[in-house]
């Protein structure tokens, strides 16, 4: 057994502080990547039993390793029974041979019983083993006997460990492959009532659907779909799903069918008395994102400014656009256009610029903001051809004099193989 102690991880609260609960909660699911049963050990403790994992992880130290990385500042140590375990991680001990040098406060007593057991010299658990079972039993009460029972696995302990979240999946095998859109399509509708009938018993709706066609070849053929409210109408999904079947290419046959959501909850209503649980207009915004394909952008972390966003869902979570250091236009073309400048020295940012037939002549400007390539992510230079100044960009932000703004770079530095070049990137 193993016991982690979340000494710096979750704070000491009251066994009956809800939020504190379902944090602790949280961690242990996160947990159930190691094991599948874990247990709760209120106020900041969890309980693995790892009989039959540790192998999987290269053995006890490196599970432990994986565990302590995962969850920075916890007190994790191994015992052969859930309370030695708990002993000996509460108290900062990883070795289950000193378990006898750990103080009888260790098991959890109450203060009267532990305050006895001092005023009779026993303060160590190695003492009290010592004495008889009559004698403990006569001197103290039963309780005392059953936790010593406990810490050295003569009687098992009770412990309640976290169920699994559910499977939000259904799936379908076939020994006749499937080819056409009809068969997928009813195929395709019995997972989605199955799937729904679960969910409205669990008061839950989709999120985000994931659809997985196994074909005879091996290949998998997925779609996503993602909805602008939780749902489980399984004729509203069926209709988006059929939407994409026209994009599913079946090869010789289709042999299995998985159909895997993310859901959130979706209370239980009554239309009929105004207690509709999705708004009419979530499924006409569905069936516009299933067919239009709509997104949104989202950042990445990325200096380059053509890779520093992303396109996601529009049916996803709007993203957090971190504050920019430097100031970015409001439109950022898709290619950077080559533009004609005049400035007076190398280094200094143009006082002309002729760009798409048009003169412009610059009252102001801010920079440089130097930009390298990412070497992690790019080819090499000598791959691409170039030499490493090359691949400089200094960013100006300039305005001319009837107040447009525009974002330009030089790339390459005066001097090198070729002679510098000047791109206008976008307008703000």
């Amino acid at each position: 057994m193993l016991s982690i102690w979340l000494a710096a991880g979750l704070p000491a609260s009251n066994p009956s502080d809800a939020p504190a609960e379902r944090a602790l909660d949280q961690l242990a699911l996160r947990c159930q990547g190691f094991t599948p049963l874990v247990a709760p050990d209120p106020p900041d403790g969890l309980l693995l039993d790892i009989t039959g994992c540790a192998h999987l992880f290269g053995g006890e130290a490196r599970l432990c390793a994986r565990i302590g990385a995962m969850l920075p500042g916890a007190r994790i140590a191994i015992g052969g029974t859930a309370m030695a375990a708990r002993a000996l991680a509460r108290h900062g001990i990883t070795s289950d041979a000193r378990l006898d040098t750990l103080p009888v406060t260790a098991l959890g007593l109450e203060a009267p019983v532990a305050r006895r057991l001092h005023r009779l010299g026993i303060r160590r658990i190695g003492a009290l083993t010592r004495l008889s079972r009559s004698e403990i039993r006569a001197g103290f009460s039963e309780d005392l006997l059953l936790r010593l029972d406990r810490l050295h696995g003569r009687v098992a302990e009770p412990l309640h460990f976290l169920p699994p979240p559910a499977a939000w999946r259904e799936a379908e095998s076939h020994h006749e492959p499937l080819l056409t859109a009809e068969q997928l399509r009813a195929a395709l509708a019995r997972l989605v009532i199955r799937l729904c009938d679960r969910l409205e018993a669990a008061e839950c709706g989709l999120t985000i659907l994931q659809v997985r066609f196994r074909r005879v070849d091996a290949r998998v053929v997925g779609e996503t779909i993602g909805f602008a409210a939780p749902a489980r109408d399984a004729p509203h999904i069926c209709r988006l799903l059929a939407e994409r079947l026209n994009r599913v290419d079946p090869g010789f046959g289709v042999e299995g069918l998985e159909i895997e959501g993310e859901v959130a909850a979706l209370p239980a209503g009554q239309p009929e008395l105004g207690g509709a649980f999705r708004p009419e207009h979530t499924q006409t915004f569905d069936l516009l994102a299933t067919r239009a394909r709509l997104s949104r952008l989202a950042p990445v972390a990325s200096h380059v400014p053509e890779r520093a966003m992303r396109r996601i869902p529009v049916t996803e979570p709007p993203p957090g656009w971190p504050p920019a250091g430097h100031p970015r236009p409001v439109r950022l073309f898709v290619r950077p256009e080559r533009i004609e400048v005049i400035a007076p020295v190398p280094d200094d940012p143009p006082l002309l610029m002729r760009w798409r037939g048009a003169s412009h002549r610059i009252t102001r400007a801010t920079g440089p903001e130097r930009i390298a390539r990412e070497w992690w992510r790019h080819e090499s230079p000598e791959a691409a051809g170039r030499a490493e100044v090359e691949m400089l960009r200094d960013y100006y932000a300039i305005e001319d004099e009837a107040g447009q703004r525009f974002w330009v770079f030089r790339t390459g530095l005066h001097g090198g193989a070729r002679p510098p070049r000047w791109f206008i990137h976008g307008v703000f």
